[in-house]
């Protein structure tokens, strides 16, 4: 899997801060440049519902740190946050909580500094070195998490400050080191790892979701099928039982035991809008479109004002090439919701291939405006980049591309990236391109048949010119 630029970045910001923690102290990091992180996300709730009950009572001290930090005043935010914990002793560190802050904004350099600080300052407390292990699980640092995940393990043993916090913790500790053992394809050690997790935590879905694919995965899909439903039945808003078993199936490569999987979802529920787009979205796989189309329009009478539906209505009609439908239904998604990305970068792929007049400025001026507001998103980049060789404008799509190559590209972008390659001549590139996309089992590709065509096509003038 390839790593995106953050990634690197946090390893930098991770030398760069550990020096400036030794050159400057505990003086605070210089946010005068860092972005204020969105006030919907940052609440009470996120920064000390761990640690301390909130149904009773109010922590002022913390309100006022997050109206600070809402506007941009981490200095402010942190002098509330460090009176708060001096007020009550059972929340977490300041540095922790302001590192939560920063992590909502993004804000890398300055989440590890804080992390690495609070290691520092309070060795005994486990929350720093718990999100310094998520961050390189995130970073796919793996062996670097689980490092940080056993050290924090007797940290967790002997933490008595707060009941409340260490269970939390010990959660943490089994839910990441069983995370791992699941990216390692170590079965069995998940297993007895998410099991101690559920011991300690029944009422968990994630617990169970995660129980239920490991049991997959060691041949047992009857125990599997049981710990969705266990999830299920928590949490009715994870996926139906029989979904989440179909996907693992067709994971494997088992089409036929998918379709009797999805078939049972849907035919238990076919009001529910998540199985019939899962079951749709399945049937797009399989390039059953005329299926899928039946599906998504008896969704989208059920909901006719459902993004989703009308979504997926949209997808099924590019995919079929009824360029007049696809292009009626993304834009009734568009005057719903005017943001919305899929909508709009579809809407860019359908007019660049249109003879109408204006329709390929229209292709562009969609692409450039989801490039923009999504400038880290490399679909929206690579949309660009392939609108604007279309029109003939290389050099500008060629720096598209390069922002596009520091993130990890899906399929369908790949996609656009081989029919470029193809054009300058680069046939070899593109074939590996294409065979990456061809070799992904699962996931919704809709260029996938696409790509098989373009794939032999290319092989074919290969053998010939041999």
């Amino acid at each position: 899997m390839k790593i995106n630029s953050s990634d690197a970045a946090l390893s930098y910001a991770g030398r760069f801060l550990l020096l400036a923690l030794f050159l400057t102290a505990w003086a605070t990091p210089s946010l005068s440049h860092a972005q204020a992180p969105a006030k919907s996300q940052l609440t009470p709730k996120y920064l000390i519902g761990d640690a301390v009950s909130l149904s009773n009572k109010s922590y002022p001290e913390v309100d006022k740190a997050i109206q600070r930090a809402g506007n941009g005043d981490f200095i402010g935010a942190q002098e509330f946050l460090e009176k708060a914990k001096e007020k009550y002793p059972k929340l977490a560190p300041s540095d922790v909580m302001m590192a939560k802050i920063q992590l909502l904004a993004r804000n890398v350099r300055a989440v590890q500094f804080y992390l690495e600080r609070a290691a520092t300052q309070h060795p005994e407390d486990p929350e720093a070195y718990l999100m310094l292990a998520d961050q390189a699980f995130a970073g796919q640092r793996t062996t670097e998490a689980l490092s940080l995940f056993e050290y924090a393990a007797p940290l967790v043993e002997k933490f008595t400050a707060n009941t409340k916090r260490k269970r939390n913790f010990n959660i943490r500790v089994l839910a990441g080191r069983a995370a791992v053992a699941e990216r390692r394809r170590q079965w069995e050690q998940a297993s007895k790892l998410l099991q101690q997790w559920i011991d300690v935590d029944p009422e968990n879905a994630m617990a169970h979701t995660r129980m239920g694919i490991v049991m997959f995965r060691l041949d047992k899909a009857k125990e599997s099928l049981a710990e969705f439903s266990k999830a299920r039945e928590i949490n009715p808003d994870v996926p139906h039982p029989f979904v989440s078993l179909g996907q693992l199936f067709q994971s494997n490569g088992e089409s036929e035991k998918a379709r009797k999987s999805f078939e049972k979802a849907y035919s238990e529920n076919p009001s529910d809008p998540k199985i019939a787009q899962s079951y749709a979205e399945w049937l797009i796989q399989q390039a059953e479109l005329e299926k899928a189309q039946e599906i998504a329009s008896t969704l989208r009478e059920q909901t006719p004002d459902s993004i989703n539906a009308l979504l997926l209505d949209g997808v099924v009609a590019y995919m079929q090439g009824q360029a007049e439908r696809a292009e009626q239904t993304l834009q009734k998604v568009l005057s719903l919701d005017p943001r919305n990305a899929r909508a709009t970068d579809l809407m860019a792929l359908l007019l660049i291939k249109s003879e109408k007049d204006g329709d390929k400025e229209r292709a562009l001026q969609y692409a450039q405006n989801n490039a923009e507001r999504l400038a880290n998103n490399a679909q929206a980049n690579v949309t660009r980049a392939y609108v604007l060789y279309e029109l003939g404008r290389k050099a500008e799509a060629q720096k598209s591309l390069q922002q596009a190559g520091k993130m990890q590209i899906r399929p369908d972008s790949t996609f656009l990236i081989a029919k470029i390659l193809v054009a300058e001549g680069q046939n070899e590139k593109a074939i590996a391109a294409l065979e990456k996309i061809i070799n992904q089992k699962s996931g919704l590709i809709i260029f996938r048949r696409d790509a098989e065509e373009l794939l032999a096509k290319l092989k074919g003038s290969s053998s010939e010119s041999k």
